[in-house]
């Protein structure tokens, strides 16, 4: 079993009968000389002491120039300056010595009162101590090192697993944020996007008790806040503290419900296809970062980056393969499982469902008499009309060539069918192919949630066995023959 620190300074203090036997560890990140064990008869020495590098007295000075110093003769009255870990003078040390642990990384210092200074002997055990400390903290700094390795694998294990089987890039952005915020005890973490064409900044995912104002805020570009400027600038950025006396050491906007007072730390992403990506991590206090904490965020956001644009690729080329490519509507399969989504969503929430089908009437005639050319601009116009006036919000599918459907998830059917009324109005204003006297009659199938049913089939069959009716009615209705072809085209 491997000795621990304090049984090898216990050990030493007993051999030597010395006054304070202390091992002192050099902190890279905070600049200072760490207390991690002693030994010590004095009432003033501190059991958790944190000096700074330089201006420690004789720590600071054998720090400096790499090698051990002993002295036989303390002065008394010059003792509390070159001893600064005592919190106050100690009377009566006759010598001390302290020496270099493991180069730069750490310190062991020895005093005593019985005897002025340390003899050879005694000399040589406190090196073979600061020996035995080296290889101890080569062991502690090995152990420290597969800790964070595990840390860092775990965490970049735990998010790719969650993107590879999240759905949404929201749930992604969620994983991230929550993810590294954890990773590093920040207590705020927020994705920041802005698309291409975009002059505004949205925040996509936070961890942390962030305000739902915010989160719906949409950010200009001109803001002037620290996570806005370094994303314009493409630069990161770490500030250890801010200022909350600052008036310009804020986040996002002006007055925005955050704490301004510990570190910020802004990473920059994103690409010309992207837009612009920002990861930024909020702290209450100070953050406390070692450069594997670093290494293990940066890297976190770049994998992310990746799986990011994957999903960027992929929509766009699902937006591409579902869509009809003369209208832009959703084409008939697209159409059809964006309907058994909204079913599926409306049964689980108790929302109503709308669903209406067009059919514009006399098409296949419409194809016999007007050259394809010419139809093409009708059929362009009326599907152009039909994208003016169909309101935000429902979900427009191109059945055929002159069969639409339109959804609409939480509306009424009576608002649903108002707008077919509209498009059916437009569709009879519109001029026909070089002023035919062809005019479109629009007939409509609808069905509603619940009322109409509950599945995918039973809205989908009602609607179309009332289109069915409503065009064998409008059949009857015009028991005449159409015009011949000759005075159409008069």
């Amino acid at each position: 079993m491997m000795p621990t620190f304090q049984s090898v300074v216990n050990w030493l203090s007993n051999v030597l009968d010395a006054y304070t036997v202390a091992f002192f560890v050099l902190d890279p990140l905070k600049s200072s000389f760490k207390l991690v064990t002693c030994q010590s008869l004095s009432k003033h020495l501190q059991r958790t002491l944190s000096l700074p590098k330089d201006g420690s007295g004789i720590l600071s000075q054998v720090h400096k120039v790499g090698h051990t110093v002993h002295l036989g003769k303390v002065e008394v009255e010059g003792l509390a300056g070159s001893l600064p870990f005592y919190r106050e003078g100690e009377q009566g040390i006759k010598g001390l010595l302290a020496t270099p642990v493991a180069g730069d990384q750490g310190l062991l210092y020895v005093d005593t009162k019985r005897h002025w200074g340390f003899n050879d002997k005694q000399q040589k055990w406190i090196h073979e101590t600061a020996r035995i400390l080296e290889q101890l903290l080569d062991h502690s700094h090995r152990l420290q090192e597969r800790e964070s390795f595990s840390r860092i694998l775990t965490l970049w294990h735990d998010l790719t697993e969650a993107w590879e089987k999240t759905r949404s890039r929201t749930e992604a952005a969620q994983a991230l944020v929550q993810g590294c915020a954890d990773y590093v005890r920040a207590d705020y973490a927020f994705l920041v996007t802005r698309g291409c064409t975009d002059n505004a900044y949205g925040i996509a995912a936070a961890a942390g008790k962030v305000p739902q104002r915010l989160l719906q805020t949409a950010i200009g570009r001109e803001t002037k806040g620290l996570v806005i400027e370094a994303l314009e600038a493409g630069k990161g950025v770490f500030i250890p503290a801010l200022n909350p006396e600052s008036s310009d050491h804020y986040l996002f906007v002006s007055g925005e419900p955050l704490p301004h007072q510990g570190s910020l730390w802004v990473l920059c992403g994103g690409s010309a296809e992207l837009g612009s990506l920002g990861l930024a991590l909020l702290g209450k206090k100070r953050l406390t970062l070692t450069q594997d904490d670093k290494i293990a965020v940066q890297k976190s956001f770049k994998i992310f980056e990746a799986f990011y644009e994957r999903w960027h690729y992929r929509q766009s080329y699902a937006e591409w393969t579902c869509r009809d490519g003369a209208s832009g509507f959703l084409n008939p399969w697209s159409f059809a499982a964006q309907v058994k989504e909204a079913v599926h969503t409306a049964v689980q929430n108790s929302d109503p469902l709308a669903l209406v089908i067009l059919q514009y009437e006399p098409w296949q005639y419409a194809q016999a008499v007007i050259p394809p050319s010419e139809l093409d601009v009708w059929e362009r116009a009326l599907m152009e009309s039909l994208k003016m006036h169909v309101p935000p919000g429902i979900v427009v599918g191109r059945l055929a060539q002159n069969r639409c459907g339109l959804l609409a998830l939480g509306g009424e059917l009576r608002d649903l069918l108002a707008v077919a009324e509209n498009v059916s109005r437009v569709c009879r204003r519109l001029p026909g192919p070089k002023k035919k006297k062809l005019a479109l009659k629009t007939y409509v199938g609808a069905s509603q949630m619940p009322q109409d049913g509950v599945t995918f089939d039973e809205l989908w069959m009602t609607a179309c066995h009332r289109l069915f009716e409503a065009l064998h009615s409008g059949s009857k209705e015009s028991a005449q023959p159409p015009p011949s072809a000759e005075k159409i085209s008069n």
